[in-house]
C-alpha cells in the first residue's frame, strides 16, 4: 500500500511539473500556411504596423513574394505591404525605425540581388532610399544587417554580415549621418578588411561601458571577431584578449543575460562533431564581469551536438529565468536532436524536460525568434523551415498561474526603438535583465517587446532603463500582467529645486585624470557609479569647488550624482 502511495505521489508530481511546459504548433490554423520556396533563410517577429501586435515577417525564393503576415488579434493574414512587390530571392528582413520618425522602415536583404532600404511615409507607404541613403545596391554577398548606435548620437548605423571568400568584399559598417544618409567608415573604424564566410553579428555592450560592441560570427574561414567600442567611431579587436575569438561553423549569435548577473552572455550554433572546424557542438560563452568569456558549454548542460541554426533565449515558463530554444536540421532518427529546448534550473545549469510538445518537431529548420502571438505574456516561437516545408508557430500554452511583465521602449534623444537599451527589474532583491538588440539568432529578429516572467509576484520593485543617451528611468511598484510602454525621459528621478543646479558645471568630459565642479552653492555630496549602478566612488566636499581622482577607474560610462541643498542631478561622464 506504501508503494502505491509513493507511486501515485510520483507520477502526480512529474505530471505537474511537466505540464508547467507545453508548446503547440497553430502556424495554419493561426493562416502561417506559406511554402518559402528556398531554404537557409531567417525571419521577422516584429510589429510592423504599430498596432501592438507582433507580425512575421518570411523571405522567400525565385518567383515566391517576400510574404508579410499582420497579426489580426492572434491570427495572421497575408499583407500587402510593397508595391511593386518583390519576388526575387531573400535572406532576411529587419524592421527598424532608422529615421526616428515613429514608425518602422524595412531593410530587405538579398544575397543574390541586392540589398534595399525603404523608407516608411504616412499612409503606410515605402519607399525605396537606397540609393539616396549611400549604401550599397549591387548584390555583394549580404545574408544579413544588423543595426545599433556606435557613438550614442541616437541615429542608427548599419553593419552588413556577407558571405564571401577569395574576393574584395569584406563586411562593412556604415554610420548614419543623422540626415538619412550613410558612410561607410569600415576602415577608419578599424574592423578587418578580409573576406569572410559571416552569416550575422551584434551590437552589445559587453563591458558595461555605456557604448556598444560588436561580435562577429564566422562559418569555418577565420575566427569570430569581438569589437571594443572605443567611443569615437573607432574599435579594437579583443577577440583574443576575451576569449570570443573561437573557430566554430557559426550559423547564430544570440546574446542574453542567462545567468541574471548583469554581464550579457553569447550563444552560438554550430554543425556537429564530426564536422565542425574545430571546435564541438554549439556553444555558451558565459560573460565573466566584462572582462572576458568563459566556454560553459558542457558545465550548463547546452551542448548540443547537431546541424544547428537559430537559437532564442526566453523565460518560458515566466519563472523567472531564461531558458533556451535551438533550431536544428533533422537528419536520421537517433542520428540527429532536430530542436533543443533546455530549461533554466539554477541560473547556471540547464536541463532538457521531456513531455513539453514540439510534436513532430523533426524537420529542416533554419531561423528562429521569438514574440508574443495573442499578447497573452507568454513567449510564442516562430520557425522557418526548408523551401517545401510551411513555417512552424509554437504556441506557449504553459499553465502554471506564473505572471509576466511586457515592456516597449520609445526613445526621444536616442533612437526611437531603444536600441542599445539595457532594461533591469528587480522583485525582492532578485534582479532580471534584458538587452534590447536588432540583428540575432540566425538572420533574424526578434520582436521589440521585452517579456520578464515574475513567477507568482504581483509587483515589480523597480524597473530601470538604461539608455544610450545615458538617461535613466525608474519606475517603482509596477503591477504584473501588463504591457508597460516607457518613453524615455518620462520617469527620470530628479528634485524640483532645479534653479539650484543651474549653476554647477562639470569638466572635463570626457576625462583622463581628475574630474572637475564648480557651482555658486555648497556641493554636499559627490557619488559615482558605474553602468551596473554600482558606486565607485563618494565624496562629501562642502565646498562650492571640488574635484574628483577618476584615474583609478576603469575606462568607460560612469553615472555622477552631485547633491547640492537636497537638490540633485545626475550627469553621464566618459572616462578615457
Amino acid at each position: 500500500m506504501r508503494l502505491k502511495i509513493i507511486l501515485i505521489f510520483f507520477l502526480f508530481f512529474s505530471s505537474t511539473s511537466f505540464s508547467q511546459l507545453l508548446f503547440e504548433d497553430e502556424a495554419s490554423i493561426r493562416g502561417l500556411t506559406a511554402l518559402t520556396g528556398y531554404d537557409g533563410n531567417g525571419l521577422s517577429f516584429v510589429d510592423y504596423n504599430n498596432d501592438g501586435l507582433d507580425d512575421i515577417t518570411l523571405p522567400t525564393g525565385n518567383d515566391e513574394t517576400l510574404k508579410f503576415y499582420k497579426n489580426l488579434n492572434g491570427f495572421f493574414v497575408e499583407d500587402r505591404v510593397l508595391t511593386p512587390p518583390i519576388n526575387y530571392k531573400t535572406r532576411s528582413v529587419s524592421w527598424v525605425d532608422f529615421d526616428n520618425d515613429g514608425d518602422r522602415d524595412l531593410f530587405v536583404v538579398s544575397d543574390v540581388e541586392g540589398s534595399k532600404l525603404f523608407r516608411q511615409d504616412a499612409g503606410f507607404l515605402f519607399v525605396d532610399v537606397t540609393v539616396s541613403s549611400g549604401l550599397f545596391t549591387d548584390a555583394i554577398g549580404t545574408y544579413s544587417v544588423s543595426w545599433g548606435d556606435i557613438n550614442n548620437d541616437g541615429c542608427l548605423d548599419l553593419f552588413y554580415s556577407n558571405q564571401t571568400l577569395n574576393s574584395l568584399v569584406t563586411n562593412y559598417l556604415f554610420q548614419s549621418n543623422c540626415d538619412g544618409t550613410f558612410t561607410n567608415i569600415t576602415a577608419t573604424a578599424g574592423l578587418s578588411q578580409d573576406a569572410r564566410l559571416t552569416f550575422g553579428a551584434s551590437f552589445f555592450d559587453y563591458n558595461n561601458d555605456g557604448f556598444q560592441d560588436i561580435y562577429v560570427i564566422n562559418d569555418k574561414n577565420g575566427s569570430n571577431l569581438l569589437y571594443e567600442n572605443n567611443g569615437d567611431s573607432t574599435f579594437t579587436d579583443v577577440s583574443s584578449q576575451t576569449s570570443t575569438g573561437i573557430v566554430v561553423d557559426a550559423m547564430s549569435v544570440t546574446i542574453d543575460d542567462y545567468n541574471s548577473d548583469g554581464f550579457f552572455d553569447i550563444y552560438i550554433t554550430n554543425t556537429p562533431s564530426d564536422v565542425a572546424t574545430p571546435t564541438l557542438g554549439s556553444i555558451l560563452l558565459k560573460n565573466v564581469n566584462g572582462q572576458y568569456f568563459e566556454d560553459v558549454s558542457s558545465s550548463s548542460g547546452t551542448l548540443l551536438d547537431g546541424w544547428c541554426w537559430g537559437s532564442n533565449f526566453f523565460d518560458a515558463d515566466n519563472d523567472m529565468d531564461l531558458d533556451l530554444y535551438v533550431s536544428c536540421i533533422y537528419t536520421l532518427p537517433g542520428e540527429r536532436q532536430s530542436y533543443g529546448f533546455y530549461q533554466n534550473d539554477t541560473f547556471e545549469v540547464f536541463s532538457e524536460p521531456t513531455n513539453i510538445g514540439f510534436i513532430n518537431n523533426d524537420i529542416e529548420s533554419h531561423g528562429s525568434v521569438i514574440g508574443d502571438v495573442n499578447n497573452d505574456g507568454k513567449v510564442d516561437i516562430a520557425v522557418i523551415n526548408n523551401g517545401s516545408i510551411a513555417p512552424n508557430l509554437w504556441i506557449n500554452k504553459a499553465e502554471n498561474g506564473n505572471n509576466y511583465l511586457n515592456i516597449s521602449l520609445e526613445g526621444t534623444t536616442s533612437n526611437k526603438d531603444g536600441i542599445g537599451s539595457k532594461i533591469e527589474i528587480s522583485i525582492n532583491g532578485v534582479k532580471q535583465y534584458r538587452y534590447v538588440i536588432n540583428g540575432e539568432g540566425y538572420i533574424s529578429q526578434n520582436s521589440f517587446k521585452e517579456i520578464f516572467g515574475i513567477g507568482t509576484n504581483t509587483i515589480v520593485d523597480y524597473v530601470k532603463v538604461y539608455w544610450l543617451s545615458g538617461t535613466i528611468d525608474t519606475l517603482f511598484n509596477v503591477s504584473a500582467n501588463q504591457t508597460l510602454k516607457i518613453v524615455e525621459g518620462n520617469n527620470v528621478l530628479s528634485n524640483s529645486n532645479s534653479e539650484i543646479l543651474e549653476d554647477l558645471i562639470i569638466f572635463p568630459n570626457p576625462t583622463s585624470d581628475n574630474l572637475s565642479f564648480k557651482s555658486k552653492n555648497t556641493i554636499e555630496t559627490i557619488a559615482i557609479y558605474n553602468m551596473l549602478g554600482q558606486e565607485v566612488s563618494r565624496l562629501s566636499p562642502n565646498n562650492v569647488n571640488a574635484t574628483v581622482d577618476m584615474t583609478n577607474l576603469c575606462t568607460g560610462a560612469y553615472f555622477v550624482k552631485v547633491s547640492i541643498q537636497g537638490a540633485t542631478k545626475t550627469v553621464r561622464v566618459i572616462k578615457q
